[in-house]
């Protein structure tokens, strides 16, 4: 409570008032920010910094470098053989079908096992049989993975659908015969 020169009490807002407070006497020609407009700068400063670092590293985002390397391995099935593809084409199949009834959990507790193992344990082979095929099946199973955190069971069976011709393209390339023909 502060008492103004009439003697009465009143409260005084401090953080809007104009009233008689002590400041420093600026020089002439000096003009000083608030210091909203500071905090503003300077995040502004460091999202575009921070923006720049994650366009430029590519981490921001799966960029084409991610693929140049080898899937990691996974716990499961490693052996690259025609059962082997033959298998993962009617789990995806099983995959696309419970994502077209919208039965998440039944088509991630399907792809995410061995499944999901295959699709990353033959990347070795796949990449020395055919590079280009090789990212390509990397690209499709990044898609899918990351599909699978979102909540759309139509995008979802897409990358599925386009993860299985990969799959198939794959099979070819290593010379075995190709899945669901």
């Amino acid at each position: 409570m502060i008492a103004d020169s009439r003697g009465e009490h009143s409260a005084q807002n401090t953080l809007f008032s104009r009233g008689r407070s002590r400041r420093r006497p600026r020089s002439q020609g000096q003009y000083s920010l608030p210091d909203w407009a500071w905090g503003l700068a300077i995040g502004g400063v460091v999202v575009i910094i921070g923006g720049g670092f994650f366009l430029f590293v590519g981490i921001g985002g799966s960029g084409g470098s991610t693929c140049d390397k080898e899937l990691p391995r996974l716990p499961g099935p490693a052996a690259v053989t025609e059962e082997g593809f033959q298998d993962e084409d009617v789990l995806l199949a099983e995959v696309i079908g419970y994502l077209n009834q919208a039965d998440l959990d039944n088509a991630f507790s399907t792809f995410y096992g061995d499944g999901h193992a295959f699709t990353h344990n033959i990347d070795p082979d796949v990449r020395e049989a055919d590079e280009e095929a090789a990212k390509e099946l990397c690209e499709a199973v990044l898609e899918l993975e990351g599909l699978l955190e979102s909540d759309s069971p139509p995008a979802m069976a897409a990358a599925t659908a386009n993860l299985r011709e990969e799959l198939r393209d794959a099979a070819e390339a290593l010379g075995l015969a190709r899945p669901g023909d």
